[in-house]
């Protein structure tokens, strides 16, 4: 018998590039995907993926929910956008380039007053990173004994999505301790070696273990040695370019280690079709473009890339069904 990992890369708006991806997903199993896997992972973007399948929510709900609130995240492109103004007012000119109400809103509109440990059924696991303890923080939702198993589950996809430069770090409160928190990205934009781990400490044997992990768009942009070489802070900090940089490293590092822990010398040839990675090429790859064009060609882009790739994903989907 399986047990089915489903692994969700953070990438702000590039997270519908996954739900589109995860609305084949359905076609092929023919029934919630909340009822399909074991555990699901996401890291910021997917975090917000993943409650929202664990919550019984539809691929095609959360494509709308991107279309639709979008622009309520990211209400503009500029940092000299008039809209920023009271946060530099209040930070100075090294403001985070959003105040992160839009993400509070629209995530507290989505899951009410759910809390991470109201959810039984599938295991939820989402990522982030404390800045006072200085250390990365795996929220699960079968652990009751932790601090924040009562923390509401827009409390934790806000934290695992406070992307630095992007958004404020988030202060989570409670009873019995406090955290300062970051973009799970900064340690795991792609969480399916956490997962993994996770699976093999609840006693699942490798050979059991399946992992579908899905990325937010494979950069095909390089950035040229004449260009880096000389850049300081100022270039690397410039739209967030530091950050996505670090973040595509996060999540090339995570698919490594998953590639590698999941293919034991043991299992030969068996092992790699245990675990199934989709990522499509992308160009652009800003994480807070909304515009109606950006959203529509990376659907267009992520339709392609499944025609090329639907019998590939639809055998491994057969394999680890039973």
């Amino acid at each position: 018998m399986s047990f089915r990992i489903l692994s969700l890369d953070g990438g702000g708006i590039r997270g519908v590039i996954e739900a589109v991806i995860l609305a084949e997903v359905e076609k092929i199993v023919k029934k919630p995907l909340n009822q399909y896997f074991d555990l699901i992972a996401g890291t910021s973007t997917g975090s917000i993926l993943a409650s929202a399948i664990a919550l019984g929510r539809s691929s095609e709900q959360i494509i709308q929910l991107y279309r639709s609130k979008g622009k309520i995240i990211f209400p503009y492109t500029s940092l000299f956008s008039l809209q920023r103004l009271s946060l530099i007012l209040k930070y100075g000119l090294s403001a985070p380039k959003y105040s992160g109400r839009g993400l509070i809103e629209v995530l507290q509109s989505e899951f009410g007053n759910t809390k991470l440990g109201d959810i039984k059924s599938p295991r939820l696991l989402i990522t982030a990173y404390d800045t006072l303890d200085r250390e990365f923080i795996v929220f699960k939702n079968w652990q009751t004994y932790k601090p924040w198993i009562n923390t509401p589950l827009w409390e934790v996809c806000v934290s695992s999505s406070s992307a630095p430069t992007f958004f404020p770090a988030h202060l989570l409160t409670t009873e019995s301790k406090t955290y300062s928190l970051i973009d799970g990205g900064i340690g795991a934009n792609n969480p399916s070696a956490c997962a993994v781990a996770e699976a093999l400490r609840l006693e699942n044997p490798i050979k059991d273990i399946a992992v579908l992990s899905i990325g937010t768009g494979d950069m095909t942009q390089p950035i040229p040695f004449t260009k880096v070489r000389s850049w300081g802070l100022i270039q690397w900090i410039w739209q967030g370019r530091l950050i996505e940089v670090l973040m595509d490293a996060s999540a090339d590092v995570n698919d490594y280690i998953s590639r590698e822990v999941m293919s034991p010398p043991e299992m030969g040839n068996e092992a790699s079709s245990r675990y199934f990675r989709l990522q499509p090429k992308i160009i652009i790859d800003v994480i807070d473009d909304v515009s109606d064009e950006n959203i529509n060609r990376l659907i267009t882009a992520t339709e392609i890339y499944l025609q090329q790739n639907r019998d590939l994903l639809a055998t491994f989907l057969e394999q680890i069904s039973s």
